[in-house]
């Protein structure tokens, strides 16, 4: 290694002295002197807390010195979340509850709590082991299909809510948030949906359908996962050729649809929390290199976002990412000043790709991940029992008809083993 010029010493002993604390324009520089993000700092969200899960992160233990760690806090964001020090000021990994009897108490004696959910399903509701083992183990709703294109707006300007009303109306009685699930999505469009064409057709559909699901819904759904799913690989697993995906959105408007969808979503709602949501991105991939650089150009452009939502379907056809991958892409996102989350948890065993050891292991590491981190506000799991999983009947999945064995209840409501790992996890264990 060469030894340093004379003049590189020189100046070491003057900044020793009196150095600004300032990153540069790359957002400060690793090890030294830069505290505080530079340019590469982004705002966070319009909805972000202080110095909580929703405020401008400060830099973790992965992000350089004042870098794109050293978000400065959004417009709820206060002081102690407004400097990125490369980890020194990252805020303290979440507490554990003492002990727990159930999944929700854990996360709800937490400190910060973290919100346990899971995705309901309207036929569930009718089944009172399903609404037992749902209500008492989980403080978050998501709608599992009820709140999507097709079955709120079947025909143009025409909604339909009953079924989505009693998913709502069931979780609020029981004392559990909701998160709206999706508002601009590729997937299950109704036919006069996908036939849409033209800049203006597309976007007075979109501006219609956002502004009546979110009014509709206003005072009892304070979260929406906006846009879902824009971006596609050649391989469902988040590797080859990352782009956005080419759907009626995209084709009218191109990536702004994006913007103009929180734009439309802020308008409606100025207090809700607004979610990109998408799958493949949890381990470090081309995806979610991809999606990174989206969320960071929103976020630098001033776009009402508030958090990502890691989908973390688990096995084929999509990835398999371990605790400390997972962990990483969490803290990138949330050093942009965002919440991050696990959307749509599922981990299955279908065709013997992910061997039932494991399936264990992910499940205890990838919620520890989320749950260390303070700007991880909640894990979703995407069911209740294996037999009502949605990868059962699911080609993709290449389950063959079989059960995926891929979630924490069996079909009798009986705790799996993959609950006791979940329960570790959130105790610390």
């Amino acid at each position: 290694m060469r030894s340093a010029p004379l003049t590189l010493l020189f100046s070491a002993i003057l900044c020793a002295i009196g150095c600004s604390d300032s990153g540069g324009d790359g957002g400060g520089q690793t090890g030294g002197a830069g505290t505080t993000g530079g340019t590469g700092g982004a705002p966070g969200g319009t909805g972000s807390a202080t110095g909580g899960t929703g405020g401008g992160a400060p830099g973790g233990t992965s992000s350089t010195t004042g870098g794109t760690g050293g978000a400065p806090g959004g417009t709820g964001g206060g002081d102690s979340s407004t400097v990125g020090t490369g980890g020194t000021d990252a805020p303290a990994a979440r507490t554990p509850a003492a002990s727990a009897r159930t999944l929700r108490e854990a996360g709800e004696n937490a400190n910060p709590p973290i919100l346990i959910g899971a995705a309901i399903s309207g036929s569930g509701l009718n089944d009172n082991g399903y609404k037992s083992v749902a209500a008492a183990e989980h403080n978050y709703v998501t709608a599992e299909n009820e709140m999507k294109w097709d079955a709120l707006e079947p025909t143009p300007g025409s909604f339909s809510y009953g079924s989505a009303d009693n998913i709502v109306n069931w979780a609020v009685q029981n004392g559990m948030q909701v998160k709206g699930h999706t508002l601009v999505w590729h997937n299950q469009l109704p036919g006069w949906a996908s036939s849409l064409s033209g800049a203006a057709a597309v976007e007075q559909a979109i501006r219609r359908h956002i502004e009546n699901v979110m009014g509709h819904f206003k005072d009892r759904i304070h979260t929406w996962d906006v846009v879902n799913e824009a971006v596609i690989t050649d391989s469902d697993t988040g590797v080859g050729n990352p782009r956005m995906r080419p759907s009626v959105f995209f084709n009218a408007l191109g990536e702004r649809y994006l913007d103009l969808a929180f734009e439309i979503a802020r308008e409606q709602d100025p207090d809700a929390k607004l979610y990109y949501n998408d799958y493949s991105i949890d381990a470090l991939n081309e995806k979610a290199d991809f999606v990174y650089e989206m969320v960071k150009g929103m976020v630098e452009r001033g776009v009402p976002i508030d958090g990502v939502g890691f989908q973390m379907h688990i096995g084929p056809p999509n990835n398999e990412a371990g605790g400390p991958d997972v962990a990483a892409n969490l803290r990138r996102f949330a050093d942009l000043g965002l919440e991050v989350l696990i959307s749509e948890m599922d981990i299955n065993r279908c065709s013997n790709q992910v061997t039932a050891e494991e399936q264990l292991t992910y499940y205890h590491d990838i919620v520890e991940a989320c749950f260390l981190m303070p700007e991880c506000v909640g894990i979703t799991f995407w069911g209740i029992n294996d037999g009502r999983s949605w990868l059962n009947g699911w080609s993709g999945a290449l389950c063959n008809g079989q059960s995926s064995q891929s979630l924490l209840f069996d079909d009798r409501y009986q705790k799996k083993e993959t609950y006791n790992k979940v329960m570790d996890a959130l105790l610390g264990r």
